[in-house]
């Protein structure tokens, strides 16, 4: 029981952390300006896809990869493109 106690912390702790990156990440995605902004989208669409395929070459879980939709998903949305279906490729 110990063991699973200790995980869960652990699981929580990062759970924090993470929402303190996206709160972070927020901020700074607000504050850009058109210009920049479609530099960080080009760049974004060619860092996700790099991502998307060393994911799908792995053996994460499909909750992790599911995670990672999601969150590419919400990120783009954020930046103020429109997201593909969820089934395009």
């Amino acid at each position: 029981m110990e063991e699973t106690a200790r995980l869960a912390q652990q699981i929580h702790e990062l759970k924090g952390s993470m929402l303190a990156m996206e709160c972070f990440v927020n901020s700074l995605t607000e504050a850009l300006s058109s210009d920049a902004r479609v530099v960080v989208q080009a760049f974004y669409a060619s860092e996700s896809a790099a991502f998307r395929s060393a994911l799908m070459a792995s053996t994460a879980p499909e909750a992790t990869v599911a995670a990672f939709e999601r969150d590419i998903q919400r990120a783009l949305r954020l930046l103020g493109e429109l997201a593909p279906p969820a089934d395009a490729s």
